[in-house]
């Protein structure tokens, strides 16, 4: 089991990878989309059908809608890595420091469990007033429509999530049959820089706990 102080650099190790992993994959997009409005039935059959099995109808879906996919599957990885960290970090301390219960056996679930748990057993400052952490709870409900609604918002259920879409720059949603959460890529990014941030923080209260 790593020690406390060691869950913030395995952390920010794990940002940094799927960063980049994020960089690579838009760049991938890009490249496919260019790939596929140049292909040519006549000239290079093979290629044609090899990879794109004679479809002449994915324009959009390499410009717009795989990435999007991929963007809102990102979303949830990212939230779910923060809670994995959370969960694992507050492990540890109540191995370290012989706590009276583990996080399991508290109430509550997720994110909102975790900062319970290391404010009143821990006692550990957790830095809720910041906007990296709002960012990061903002993210959370996103996740949320994406895991259960898959990407979907409903403009009488989620009014909180419309006024999360509408307050930043880097989402959108788009009407069609229904409403349709947009992701791009500088979100994903914003919310690692916010994860980041936080984990930093998190370290230096550590240390004068």
């Amino acid at each position: 089991m790593k020690k406390s102080d060691q869950f913030a650099a395995y952390f920010l190790y794990d940002l940094d990878k799927i960063r980049v992993f994020i960089e690579l994959s838009e760049r991938h997009w890009n490249e496919e989309s260019t790939k596929y409005n140049e292909s040519d039935l006549e000239a290079d059959e093979s290629t044609y059908w090899d990879r794109y099995k004679y479809r002449n109808d994915l324009s959009a879906h390499f410009d717009s809608i795989f990435p999007q996919y991929q963007k809102q599957s990102y979303l949830v990885m990212l939230v779910s890595l923060f809670e994995d960290y959370l969960n694992q970090f507050c492990y540890s301390l109540y191995l370290e420091r012989s706590l009276c219960c583990e996080l399991k056996d508290y109430k509550g679930k997720g994110i909102e469990r975790a900062k319970t748990y290391l404010t009143k057993i821990a006692l550990v400052k957790v830095p809720t007033k910041t906007k990296f952490w709002q960012r990061i709870i903002e993210a959370r409900e996103l996740r949320n429509i994406v895991a259960h609604n898959a990407g979907h918002l409903d403009e009488e259920l989620h009014k909180r999530h419309f006024k999360i879409v509408n307050g930043n720059k880097h989402l959108e949603s788009e009407k069609f049959a229904r409403v349709h959460l947009n992701i791009k890529q500088s979100y994903l990014v914003e919310i690692i820089d916010a994860m980041e941030n936080f984990t930093k923080e998190m370290s230096i209260n550590l240390k004068n706990a």
